[in-house]
């Protein structure tokens, strides 16, 4: 079957919308949708609004604003491509009590969506033509024999049934355009091999689903690291940038203060220099002559350029320490700011990594531990049907359904999972009888006996889709006969 046949159709999905929230001041701004809430869609797809009572058609242009967009209360994506095929499948009971298909083939065409889903059309189009096969009539009473003489008598019976059945009573869906185009009987085996068709087919898409939602995880986790590692590197670079900045501002009040300092190392000098304006008193009260005025007002310009020069000395010199143990400060806290913030991008490195390597492996034992455990399942179901089976097939080929009184209606059911429809009530009677039964394998235990119940029990496995009360059971239990039988 094609990926199409298993898509929705007509009715791709639906979903609810919620009225749009109030947007500008006090909420009375203009109303719109999001473009996340409406759905995306395929060039041969619709949207149907519900607006009200009314339902409104969109091909992926509606106007975010638009009236239809805002009142909507909920949007329905329609698919409207042309001759659309879709398979209908009913059941029908065979002669050997296993079932039998009738598939049908037809052409459909979505021709109006919006009667499609005012008039409540259906969502599934395949489980709506199945229903309407189960009222034909002609094959309420049909069963399918053997042989295949016998099975193309019927085929070609059913086929006319059916098809007159379409063309006298068409199947009509709202909205929709519905034509025959084949119909076909689909043996057991047919069945079989379209069933596991079908849970190959769904066991793939499952597990394509998985693969990519790991690789989507894989993705966004890799993504998270990175805008996690954007982040420390971010921050690292503005604490730096805060720090360069918190040691300027230091160096700035330090210079500050030195210059306060100067300063009052100026307004000393002015007071130094201030014994001059003794002098001169003095040699104006005729204390000093003027050679002793200007004997002493030499030495004390000698005196003052020397003081001069020795503290212009010592403040270079203190300048310079200052400066280079500035500098030097400023350095070992940079490095060791450079360390811790290494240190911390290391070991959240090694944390991140760590953490990335367990979800790996935790995600990579729980994939392992599922396939495992469905191989051992499948490994065990086989096992316990091959050994029903050589049990069945010793007790006929030793004759001990002719020499002991043996349930083979209960015998039977415990070999093939279930009751037989098709056995009669009298089975018991006519093995102690020795007579042959219709629809039981022969005693001698032949390729043919073989056959017919392998594939009936494969049959069985396949058409229900679970397990058989058997199988709860344990797998190496022969039953009371099988230990009769070996002696246990």
């Amino acid at each position: 079957m094609s990926d199409a046949s298993r898509e929705p159709y007509p009715v791709v999905s639906t979903r609810t919308l919620e009225p749009p929230a109030a947007r500008g001041w006090r909420g009375m701004g203009t109303a719109r949708r999001e473009r996340a809430e409406l759905p995306r869609l395929e060039p041969h797809q619709v949207a149907v609004y519900r607006v009200g009572e009314d339902w409104i058609e969109s091909h992926g242009d509606l106007d975010l604003r638009s009236e239809t967009a805002v009142r909507a209360t909920s949007v329905a994506v329609v698919d409207r491509r042309r001759d659309v095929p879709v398979e209908a499948m009913i059941t029908v009971p065979s002669a050997d009590g296993t079932d039998c298909a009738v598939r049908v083939r037809f052409r459909c065409t979505a021709e109006d969506a919006v009667e499609l889903m005012r008039e409540g059309g259906p969502s599934d189009a395949s489980a709506a033509l199945v229903s309407y096969l189960q009222g034909c009539p002609a094959l309420a009473g049909e069963y399918v024999p053997h042989g295949d003489a016998q099975l193309a008598e019927v085929t070609k019976r059913i086929c006319a049934n059916v098809t007159a059945f379409a063309l006298a009573q068409p199947p009509r869906l709202p909205g929709m355009a519905v034509e025959l185009v084949s119909v076909d009987v689909l043996t057991p085996d047919q069945l079989r091999d379209l069933r596991q068709q079908l849970a190959e087919l769904e066991f793939t898409r499952q597990r394509e689903a998985v693969e990519q939602a790991v690789a989507q995880e894989r993705t966004k986790r890799k993504q998270e690291h990175e805008q996690e590692l954007a982040l420390l590197t971010q921050q690292h670079q503005e604490e730096l940038q805060r720090r360069e900045q918190e040691a300027e501002l230091n160096l700035a009040e330090q210079r500050a203060a030195y210059e306060r300092e100067q300063e009052v190392l100026d307004v000393g000098q002015e007071e130094r220099f201030g014994s001059r304006f003794a002098l001169w008193r003095a040699y104006r009260r005729k204390e000093l002559t003027a050679e002793q005025l200007a004997d002493r007002l030499g030495s004390a310009e000698r005196d003052l350029r020397d003081a001069e020069e020795r503290r212009n000395e010592t403040e270079r010199a203190l300048q310079e320490r200052v400066d280079r143990l500035l500098r030097e400060d400023l350095r070992i806290e940079t490095e060791r700011a450079d360390r811790r913030w290494e240190v911390k991008r290391q070991e959240k490195l090694r944390e991140l990594e760590a953490n990335r390597e367990e979800r790996q492996r935790r995600d990579q034992q729980r994939r392992e531990d599922a396939l495992r455990k469905e191989r051992d399942d499948r490994q065990r179901a086989d096992r316990r049907q091959e050994m029903k089976f050589e049990l069945y097939k010793r007790l006929v080929h030793e004759g001990h359904t002719a020499t002991m009184p043996i349930d083979m209606q209960r015998l039977l059911g415990e070999l093939l999972g279930g009751t037989l429809d098709s056995v009669s009530g009298d089975v018991r009677t006519e093995v102690e009888a020795g007579e042959p039964t219709p629809g039981v394998p022969p005693a001698d235990g032949t390729a043919e006996g073989s056959a017919s119940g392998a594939a009936s029990d494969g049959v069985r496995d396949f058409a229900d889709g679970e397990r058989s009360p058997e199988d709860e059971h344990d797998p190496y239990d022969v039953g009371p006969a099988g230990r009769e039988e070996y002696g246990d």
